[in-house]
């Protein structure tokens, strides 16, 4: 027998026995109210009483709580016949009205609650405790149920049949009011949901209700308006669906889970990512392809630096950016004015030549920008700066103007090549050519060979000697001019006094000055006594300068 068919036998018996009922409670009714008549009571032989209250003459009295007037509950002509009215009006109609106060009313007891459950408690077929009765039943019968409450759970659609026993079973107490829904009946369901009134009305059964808003939980555009509901609800299990992009479709980029940051729901490709915001694409950038950056699709941790993708190079330098552009590595940038001007006949020099397999950290002179650092000098120890001398634009370039150091050179001798005095251009560590090495045979004088001891380079006549002290000669440094006077020949290896000072005998003339000085005006200077020496033509003496010295200014 189904649950229907059941249902329906129990309201047909029901219904029969609430007739019974109904007709011995009218016959109790019409018996007690036939008993009980005002003017019945009246014609009653009682003795008058007057003004007097029932308890002058009994002296029942009831205990508390049922004290009062006992006309309040009882007339004149007897005791057992009561009309007490109740502020309850349930409690004056059906089987309440007609059994006696005791049933439920105790001497010295408090009044009873007016709840049924208080008397029929141990009689509810609803389990144990007490169930709220009247909300479901009327007074006048258990099977005379009341309407259904405007707060039940709706008993449309498939709840229609039921009867009240298959959803609160025995034992089972009624929950409170609106506390009720369909999971404690139906149990969670689409893994977990337990809000079934969001999608599901009992009037539809359990077809959705028409208008769900997918956007509440998830927004449906682009492809997810395509897919159907099962590609992401698997096996109808709708609760803890992921609502990010990797829940449902795998990482493609390595550690990059932001998917939404690169694309839309529309479709991977193609991406929104702007690559700008992170490395701009410029040059020859533009012409790769994302995987030559980007191997097997990782873009996390791809570098932002040249050296990340081309390595470091030049000898460990890793700042591209200096020398290079996006556009190619050739032409550079690179403003070698920066480090070292690149003049004269540095200006034609292959790159290589100072760096040597493009170690462009370094050079061949180690970093130093110093001309000896990467020539080699001829001039033995002592000599290191170049530019002192030359000129970057050739070794023969000289600029040197004045010669260095005390020795100053004359018109004549500033003109010729240095290894005219210095052959082996090695100037500190050997000595300088000697001036009679080409003047020997034109020394006009007997004696001293070191002609710097009394000339100068630039011309003969230049002297800066100085004589030891003779005597009275010391007061007379004019004397310094005039050598021949006392050295006549020019022989500097005999003096003669004579040629100065007139030997006058004193037998002679004892009076006269022995030694008389001469005055200035009576000396020839010796400028005047001295050879003159030919000067050789500068482009005769360029002619024979010696092959070393050609070599020497090459390099």
């Amino acid at each position: 027998m189904t649950a229907r068919t059941g249902t329906r036998t129990s309201q047909i018996v029901g219904m029969a026995i609430l007739v019974a009922v109904i007709a011995v409670i009218v016959g109790l009714v019409v018996g007690q109210y036939g008993y009980y008549q005002p003017d019945r009571a009246a014609a009653a032989a009682h003795p008058e009483i007057g003004s007097k209250s029932c308890a002058s003459c009994h002296d029942h009295k009831h205990q508390e709580p049922y004290l009062g007037e006992c006309e309040t509950c009882h007339t004149t002509s007897s005791w057992l016949a009561t009309h007490y009215t109740h502020e309850n009006p349930e409690f004056n109609t059906s089987f309440h009205a007609i059994i006696g106060c005791e049933r439920c009313h105790d001497e010295g007891e408090p009044l009873p609650s007016a709840a049924c459950e208080t008397c029929h408690a141990a009689r509810s077929p609803h389990g144990v405790g007490p169930v709220a009765c009247a909300p479901c039943h009327t007074v006048l019968a258990w099977s005379m149920q009341r309407a259904i409450p405007e707060d039940h759970l709706s008993l449309e659609g498939g709840h229609a049949g039921l009867s009240c026993f298959e959803c609160h079973t025995a034992g089972v107490e009624v929950p409170a009011s609106g506390a009720r829904g369909c999971v404690d009946c139906h149990g969670p369901n689409h893994g977990g949901l337990t809000d079934c009134e969001s999608c599901h009305e009992p009037s539809r059964g359990w077809e959705p209700l028409p208008g769900f808003d997918h956007s509440l939980f998830f927004k449906l555009e682009g492809k997810h308006t395509l897919a159907d509901c099962a590609d992401c609800h698997k096996n109808n299990t709708f609760a803890g669906t992921p609502t990010v992009c990797q829940g449902c479709h795998p990482v493609a980029h390595k550690n990059l889970t932001l998917c939404e940051q690169c694309h839309t729901p529309h479709g991977f490709v193609p991406s929104t990512f702007d690559h700008d915001k992170y490395f701009p694409i410029t040059g020859g950038h533009t012409k790769l392809d994302c995987l030559a950056c980007h191997p097997k699709g990782i873009y996390d941790g791809t570098p932002t630096v040249c050296t990340g993708c081309h390595g470091s190079a030049h000898g460990g330098l890793t700042a591209c950016q200096s020398c290079h552009t996006t556009k190619g590595f050739v032409p550079s940038t690179f403003n070698h004015a920066s480090r070292f001007p690149l003049v004269g006949a540095h200006a034609s020099v292959a790159c290589s030549s100072c760096h040597p397999q493009k170690k462009y950290a370094q050079n061949i002179g180690g970093g130093s920008t110093a001309c000896s650092a990467c020539h080699t000098s001829p001039h033995g120890s002592g000599i290191t700066d170049c530019t002192a001398c030359h000129k970057p634009t050739a070794w023969s370039d000289i600029l040197l103007t004045e010669h260095p150091g005390e020795i100053k050179l004359g018109t004549a001798h500033t003109e010729r090549a240095c290894t005219l005095c210095h052959p082996t251009l090695k100037f500190i560590d050997d000595s300088p050519k000697p001036c009679q090495d080409c003047h020997l045979a034109d020394v006009p004088h007997v004696g001293p060979t070191n002609c710097l001891d009394c000339h100068r380079p630039t011309t003969w006549a230049e002297l800066h000697f100085t004589h030891p002290d003779i005597g009275v000669h010391e007061s007379r440094p004019w004397l310094n001019s005039y050598c021949l006077r006392c050295h006549p020949g020019p022989d500097f290896t005999i003096a003669d006094c004579t040629s100065c000072h007139l030997f006058v005998p004193a037998s002679e003339n004892p009076t006269a000055t022995p030694f008389p000085v001469p005055t200035v005006d009576n000396i020839v200077p010796v400028q005047e006594l001295l050879v003159p020496v030919p000067v050789q033509p500068v482009a005769d003496q360029l002619s024979e300068t010696p092959a070393t010295e050609s070599t020497s200014s090459a390099e």
